[in-house]
């Protein structure tokens, strides 16, 4: 029997690592990412909360969720934090940093968003049973994504097919993944049509460099300026004003652009948990009876 759970452990985490992108190897530092951080007090309190839980699933929960929040994980592309301080059964998780080629990582741009929104519920059996996963938003088109009203098309986070081994770091890194394999859309951005998809991307992809431009000669301004308080002011300011008359000639290129892009502020749209967990039901059903790969899909995925 030992034989036979361990065996399905080790299935279980060669197909978590498949859906994230990784080996099974232990991945190295690199791989993962991550970077050490000084813990905030945040991390800290979730430590001592660690030690005081009276049940195994709970210690479980708040073990891990220390060691994430010890980690610096905006390099891996996500943020957690809990939806209420006194709770850590419900936590908002950000998405960003996709493939800039990505079509998600461009109507992330043309909507004005930066990131994606997920809600991470844990329940009571935690680490026994998956936490639920839903998207907040912005909306995705129908079967892109793997998303469907709101919901997360993953076997990973059915009964069947979690196991406790999985930890909460890995299940986020994999929906990020596969929102891209699974080429997610945004609703948003693709009722507007081609062109005038083309021409906002254009616009927001403008004003996105003048502002970096803009950040990065200012602080160059900064720096002239301060240099020159042992020797000319009058010189330093000069050289600081010419700096930020560039800058807003940068900005004024790029709002010509956005004025010639004639659009209303587009609306993300977002999911309710009611309409997600009801997309869970349906999904949980229609594999429970099909399958996960009917299609052939994820094996010619390899």
């Amino acid at each position: 029997d030992e034989a036979k759970e361990s065996a399905a452990m080790r299935t279980s985490a060669a197909a978590l690592a498949a859906a994230s992108g990784t080996s099974d190897a232990p991945p190295s530092p690199k791989e993962r990412n991550q970077k050490w951080k000084e813990p905030t007090q945040a991390a800290i309190n979730m430590s001592l909360r660690a030690e005081k839980e009276k049940t195994g699933g709970r210690r479980r929960l708040a073990s891990d969720l220390y060691k994430i929040m010890l980690a610096d994980t905006s390099e891996a592309g996500f943020s957690l934090e809990p939806c209420d301080e006194d709770t850590m059964d419900k936590w908002t998780i950000k998405l960003f940093g996709f493939d800039e080629d990505s079509n998600l990582a461009k109507d992330l741009v043309v909507i004005g968003m930066d990131h994606v929104e997920l809600e991470m519920s844990f329940p009571d059996q935690y680490p026994f049973e998956p936490p639920f996963v839903r998207v907040v938003k912005p909306r995705f088109k129908k079967q892109t994504g793997f998303v469907m009203s709101g919901a997360l098309c993953m076997e990973l986070l059915t009964k069947d097919g979690w196991n406790p081994i999985n930890d909460i770091e890995s299940v986020i890194v994999s929906i990020r993944s596969l929102m891209v394999v699974g080429d997610g859309r945004l609703q948003a951005a693709v009722e507007l049509g081609t062109e005038q998809y083309n021409l906002v991307l254009a616009a927001q992809l403008e004003k996105k460099r003048a502002a970096a431009a803009g950040t990065a000669t200012l602080a160059k301004g900064e720096q002239t300026q301060k240099d020159g308080e042992d020797s000319s002011m009058d010189s330093a300011k000069r050289k600081r004003d010419a700096i930020v008359n560039d800058v807003n000639s940068d900005l004024k290129e790029a709002k010509k652009v956005a004025v010639r892009v004639k659009t209303k502020p587009l609306n993300a749209g977002s999911y309710t948990a009611q309409e997600a967990s009801q997309a869970y039901d349906h999904l949980t059903k229609f594999h429970e009876s099909n399958g996960w790969d009917k299609s052939g899909w994820w094996a010619k995925k390899g």
